[in-house]
């Protein structure tokens, strides 16, 4: 079995092809894959023997085979796998004026010696040959790039939008730049496959069955977009493999990308590419002159190419490449005998073979130990117990990750169900919406258009549903009253409810309706909507009319029985001769008492139908002066004040003139000024009459029960009452306060009421003032 080192970028695809298509078993090589192995940890497997193959960057290579001091190989070239047409990408286009010597960049790069390293190197030179800047360059997995490249102190990335997919997105200098470093066309062999000497000792024929099963695969790709049918990708199930790429990027990637065509995967190199990057900077860095051919002769991969063409298994020992310096000279860890070492070098072997170890995964790996105190030892006992603290500490967080996972299992249940209550509460609201038997239709607060209408919307106004996207609640009520009220686009209207009576609104076919119109805010999905309830109002004004029609005839027909009984109660009170005795006078004193109640809710019941319904008799508008008007309400209901301690606070000013009929303005004031009467039982009464803003400002203010804020809205509603213990000790029609509005309205002007439970009412009034001019 034969373990290959993969990492996660898209340079390694030869050897994951080669494993999924299965040509490794067909040239009788059994394999098993690293996957996401950095390279860093690479190199260390190989040279050690704990893995018999693995991807490596080709300068990384070249670092082994000339840097290397002992004469023993440990680690062997096989074939290319990817050849790279490198660019230097970055998040922004900066110039070299902006490169600072005081800030600290950094770059990430495969391997601190990759061809990716030294053309980041190559290149800062000749884009910024007068401005050095301090580059730290990190080894990164692949799965990591993208991380990494949009930190903000990350400089840039060199690479390709094959093997990075994501750096299409970003600034490409090759595309605005003309450096000889960035030319076109041309491929930097950037890694390649390379065995173990361990694996090249004992399994020489595997290893040319690994290599003609990657050679198969690299053929595979380079035909796969003119000759595959299918998605490559989806086919062989790569996102296994490369779990950090995203989906868009992926797809079709291999049949359609032009990088395929190029040549990326190829194992026929051309080791010139990278003789400018290494006279100028690999050369310096490993501080030794070497000749061009000594570097071609490293990365000659001809005999190897030719002894593959057959396609047949074979020793690959036999071969001068897997033969230097000689057999007998190649090793495996386990050959040393490190019994022979001293102890420091012992304990250094031995902690090196548990790094290792640890690489691969295996965290139950220790160090032998005895029961000697010698330092060896007893660093090795210590060593032991940092690993037993960090397997327990894992240990720990596996249980967390179990308990997580559990956590998430029973959150995505409790997901799913919320998710189909969710379903089931919007169909449910879709079918009463649909099927109400109100129109209503929901508008957009933000432009006012009609998202939706129901089926009674529909039917009322002949408008289909593809009419209705297309048009505004603004096209559909005429005039001004809507736009008034709800101004769509912007945050002024905090209205959560509105209601707009005897509204037009314009139907399919041209003809007005006269509707009822509310609108209620509601919040669907993160926008505000309008829900508007269409109710036509013809069947309303229809009840009204006869409502005020039986009113009229009921008042008229008990105002000339009431007259006889009046009359008839003054002659007994005035006539002297007759014998009354005391019970006899306070019994006609009742009687005066609910005659006069009874006649004060005639004449409201009238007042409250001439104030709808005009009458046809002229009324005789005039201008007057409210004060005298106030000063005889106050006197003549004084009586209803008596035995109550209450206070009175009058602050009248004379001379502001309104514009109305005197007896409706009495009216408006006798309503008020009896209510408070009614409902304050200690405390004060204030009457204040004064000029505000350009208009005649009347308050009528008490101390009493107050108003429950619930019904501050309904008060002014036709025979409402509110529903109290004191109510129904006072007693009343509920018909004060719904005069006063309309005869306030009659006389153009505005009535607002303050009120708080136990602290009593307010009720403003303001009329327009009128010039004495006029």
């Amino acid at each position: 079995m034969i373990q290959i080192c993969i990492t996660s970028r898209l340079s390694s695809l030869p050897v994951v092809v080669a494993y999924k298509k299965g040509y490794f078993e067909e040239f009788g090589v059994k394999v098993t894959l690293h996957v996401n192995t950095h390279h860093k940890a690479i190199l260390p497997l190989l040279d050690a023997g704990r893995v018999e193959a693995g991807e490596v960057p080709t300068i990384a290579y070249l670092q082994e085979s000339f840097l290397k001091k002992s004469k023993l190989k440990r680690i062997y070239k096989g074939i290319y796998l990817y050849h790279s047409p490198l660019s230097f990408y970055s998040r922004f286009q900066f110039k070299p004026e902006d490169l600072t010597r005081n800030k600290a960049y950094i770059l990430p790069v495969p391997h601190i010696n990759s061809v990716e390293r030294l053309f980041a190197e190559k290149f800062l030179e000749e884009y910024a040959p007068k401005n050095p800047v301090k580059v730290r360059y990190i080894d990164t997995p692949g799965f990591l790039e993208e991380k990494e490249f949009l930190k903000p102190n990350c400089l840039g990335l060199v690479s390709d939008p094959f093997s990075s997919p994501f750096l299409r997105n970003f600034q490409d200098f090759g595309n605005s730049l003309d450096l000889p470093i960035l030319k076109k066309d041309i491929l930097y062999p950037s890694t390649l496959l390379a065995f173990s000497g361990d694996a090249i000792l004992k399994t020489g024929r595997e290893v040319s069955g690994v290599l003609l099963a990657v050679k198969k695969a690299i053929d595979l790709l380079q035909n796969s977009n003119k000759d595959y049918q299918g998605n490559l990708w989806e086919d062989l199930q790569l996102s296994h493999f490369y779990p950090h790429l995203r989906v868009g990027e992926t797809k079709n990637l291999l049949t359609e990308h032009p990088l395929i065509q190029k040549g990326v995967f190829s194992y026929q190199g051309d080791e010139t590419t990278l003789f400018p990057i290494l006279k100028d900077v690999y050369f310096r860095l490993i501080r030794r002159v070497m000749q061009p051919e000594a570097v071609q002769t490293a990365l000659n991969f001809d005999e190897i190419l030719s002894a593959l063409e057959p396609k047949k298994v074979f020793d690959v020992r036999k071969l001068s490449s897997f033969q230097e310096p000689s057999n007998l000279k190649l090793h495996a860890p386990s050959q040393i005998n490190y019994r022979k070492l001293n102890a420091v070098r012992h304990l250094i072997v031995d902690v090196n073979s548990l790094v290792l170890d640890m690489l691969q995964g295996n965290y139950n790996s220790r160090l032998n130990t005895d029961e000697t105190l010698q330092l060896d030892n007893r660093v090795k006992v210590l060593v032991n117990s940092m690993l037993d603290s960090f397997n327990a500490k894992i240990e720990l967080q596996r249980e967390e990750i179990t308990e997580l996972e559990n956590l998430i299992s029973i959150l995505e249940i409790k997901l799913d169900r919320s998710a189909v209550d969710l379903q089931y509460s919007e169909e449910k609201y879709r079918y009463l919406f649909e099927f109400s038997r109100e129109a209503i239709a929901l508008v957009d607060a933000d432009t006012g258009s009609i998202l939706e209408a129901n089926n009674q919307f529909r039917s009322l106004t002949g408008y289909t549903r593809g009419d209705i996207t297309k048009m505004t609640i603004e096209d559909i009520i005429l005039g001004n009253q809507v736009s008034n009220q709800l101004r769509f686009g912007s945050d002024l209207s905090s209205d959560t409810m509105l209601s707009l009576p005897d509204v037009e609104i314009l139907a399919k076919d041209g003809s007005k309706l006269e509707v009822d119109i509310s609108f209620t805010s509601i919040l669907l999905s993160p926008k505000k909507r309008y829900q508007v309830q269409f109710r036509p109002n013809s069947e309303r004004k229809e009840q009204e009319r006869l409502q005020h029609e039986f009113i009229s005839n009921v008042s008229h027909e008990l105002r000339s029985p009431m007259t006889n009984i009046r009359g008839y109660l003054e002659f007994f009170k005035s006539d002297s001769s007759l014998p009354f005795n005391k019970e006899h006078i306070n019994m006609l004193e009742v009687i005066d008492k609910n005659a006069k109640r009874l006649s004060f809710l005639i004449e409201n019941l009238l007042k409250l139908t001439t104030s709808r319904e005009k009458d046809n008799e002229a009324e005789v508008i005039e201008i007057f002066d409210p004060v005298p008007v106030i000063e005889d309400v106050i006197h003549m209901n004084s009586h209803l004040a008596k035995g109550k301690p209450i206070e009175w606070d009058l602050t009248l000013k004379k001379g502001l003139l309104i514009r109305g009929i005197r007896f409706e303005f009495s009216q408006i004031i006798t309503n008020l000024y009896v209510n408070a009467l009614k409902y304050t039982f200690k405390g004060k009464i204030g009457i204040s009459l004064r000029e505000f803003n350009g208009k005649v400002e009347i308050i009528v203010e008490d101390t009493g029960i107050g108003i429950d804020p619930n019904y501050k809205n309904q008060i002014f509603d036709r025979f409402f009452r509110i529903p109290s213990t004191d109510n129904k000790k006072i007693g009343g029609t509920g018909l004060g306060l719904s005069i006063v509005k309309s005869l306030v309205e009659k006389m153009s002007g505005e009535i607002f009421v303050e009120s708080s439970m136990g602290e009593g009412s307010k009720f403003t009034i303001y009329f327009p003032k009128i010039n004495a001019n006029a």
